[in-house]
């Protein structure tokens, strides 16, 4: 497997302990590489995927650059790049990941410093490249359009825990990514975190999430840019974010630790272990998932629907692929009411599910809470959009719930038609058409936690909690109409004798 055999794909045997050259895991033995340059091509290869993701973020992170989807291409060549060399590396690509593989135990301390070294030398490379080229020379980045260091400092932090976070639950997880039978959304959720951040702090700051790159954006102090302390200060944000990612990772799965794998856990506290982690994750997911919905709204028009509805559909990707076996990655109380009232996943009692909604509600209001913190005295109501009624917006918001809640009961819960590796990409993808769709009519909320979240921020202004209210009874009722229609179209799945599609 590489580099990364015995850590972030998540093998349960011991590792070899690295030899005076540098030797990580089962290189020599597992890669699809049999030379002398065994040792070496780990290298070479995160070398040769951080030069080029670092050509491309400084090559698209240009003052002249203004058309948003610019930025999806750090994200895509990502995603290319970890397709291309995961199975030598495990494709890290920033030193934020690798420390935090190390940090969760799942990388040696000699192979995280080797590797880290690696990727910011390949930074620095690309910057020297660039900057002698003359390509990219209208790099500017800091805060943006009045915003502050410390707002920008939230933000870098936030994404950056979120990125670490994603890669360690879908790469280095043994449960979510076995040796035996390894996922194949690595890549996929890893470059989508890019997206997501990129378009939700469009205005306030250029995304870096990566300390390789901030390294080399050291290097590029010309034209009296400042670029020097600039980049010092992303990299102390990223390395934070990294640590955070960490915990979150550690308190959402807290049995995948070596210390935990080693100690023999009583049947009492694995089950109160699994209960906790199960509500840490929902709040955590949903966190994420609304705070880039409501961040992303400032990068839309009326005319152009797209950066919000792409960046919420990113980010609930990469959360149901990262959470999905850890509580079920619902994130939204109407998700929550059809999963329960299928009948199809008895574990789900009713008081986990009412603690799973009052877990989504409070993540709404906190992800709200921070749009406000970032955009001071910021206004994001909630409600008919331009010119639409409230029978509209009834139609539009009850069409689209029903919708996404159907594709999850249908994808990711039926026994007959639940998909291993594309549930996770069906359902972002119901927000991406919900939110071009409805977007200028009600604005795609699709979640009362959104609406809720939204709504108490307006209570602080002298604002009301009814349009809440109807978006959330709105949107429960499609919910319950998802479950109507599911159990007449998936009806087989509670008759183990009867085979799919022998009625038709």
């Amino acid at each position: 497997m590489g580099i990364l055999a015995d850590s972030s794909y998540g093998s349960a045997e011991p590792s070899e302990p690295a030899d005076s050259m540098g030797r990580l895991g089962d290189a020599d033995r597992e890669s699809i590489y049999a030379s002398t340059w065994e040792v070496l091509t780990p290298y070479i290869a995160e070398f040769l995927g951080t030069f080029i993701i670092t050509m491309t973020f400084m090559s698209n992170y240009d003052d002249s650059s203004e058309a948003y989807f610019a930025k999806y291409s750090s994200g895509f060549m990502i995603i290319a790049i970890v397709c291309a060399t995961r199975h030598i590396t495990g494709a890290n690509l920033n030193p934020c990941v690798t420390i935090a593989l190390g940090l969760s135990g799942r990388l040696r301390p000699f192979s995280s410093f080797c590797l880290c070294l690696t990727q910011v030398l390949a930074a620095i490379s690309a910057a020297i490249l660039l900057k002698a080229c003359e390509v990219s020379e209208n790099i500017s980045l800091g805060p943006l359009n009045g915003h502050s260091w410390t707002q920008l400092a939230f933000t870098e932090t936030v994404y950056t825990s979120m990125l670490t976070f994603v890669y360690l639950n879908c790469a280095s997880s043994k449960q979510n990514n076995p040796k035996s039978d390894q996922n194949g959304f690595v890549g996929l959720c890893y470059g989508l975190c890019y997206v997501a951040s990129s378009i939700a702090a469009r205005g306030i700051c250029d995304i870096v999430s990566n300390s390789a790159i901030a390294v080399g954006l050291l290097i590029r102090n010309t034209g009296g840019h400042g670029l020097f302390s600039t980049g010092m200060s992303y990299v102390c944000y990223d390395l934070i974010g990294a640590i955070i990612g960490v915990g979150a990772y550690r308190v959402v799965r807290p049995l995948e630790s070596r210390l935990a794998e080693s100690l023999p856990m009583a049947a009492e506290n694995v089950s109160v272990s699994r209960e906790s982690s199960q509500m840490a994750a929902e709040f955590i997911g949903a966190f994420y998932i609304i705070l880039t919905q409501v961040l992303s709204a400032d990068a839309e028009t009326n005319s152009d629907l797209g950066p919000r509805a792409w960046a919420t559909a990113a980010a609930v990707i990469v959360m149901v692929y990262s959470l999905q076996k850890v509580s079920g990655a619902h994130f939204n109380p109407a998700v929550t009411l059809a999963v329960f009232f299928s009948r199809r996943v008895p574990e789900l009692t009713l008081t986990q599910a009412l603690m799973y909604v009052g877990v989504q509600l409070v993540a709404g209001i906190c992800a709200s809470f921070s749009y406000v913190l970032v955009y001071v005295g910021g206004n994001f109501p909630i409600g008919p959009v331009g010119k639409s009624t409230w029978l509209q917006v009834t139609f539009a918001e009850l069409i689209f719930t029903f919708l996404l809640c159907y594709i999850v009961l249908s994808v990711a819960v039926s026994n007959r038609t639940k998909s291993s590796h594309m549930f996770g990409l069906a359902i972002g993808s119901c927000v991406t058409i919900g939110g071009c769709a409805i977007g200028s009519i009600s604005g795609g909320s699709l979640n009362p936690a959104v609406s809720v979240g939204i709504a108490s921020t307006q209570i602080m202004k002298g604002g009301f909690l009814l349009p809440a209210t109807a978006y959330t009874a709105v949107e429960l009722l499609g919910g319950l109409a998802a479950v109507g229609i599911f159990r007449v179209t998936h009806d087989a799945d509670l008759s183990s004798d009867v085979k799919f599609g022998e009625r038709f």
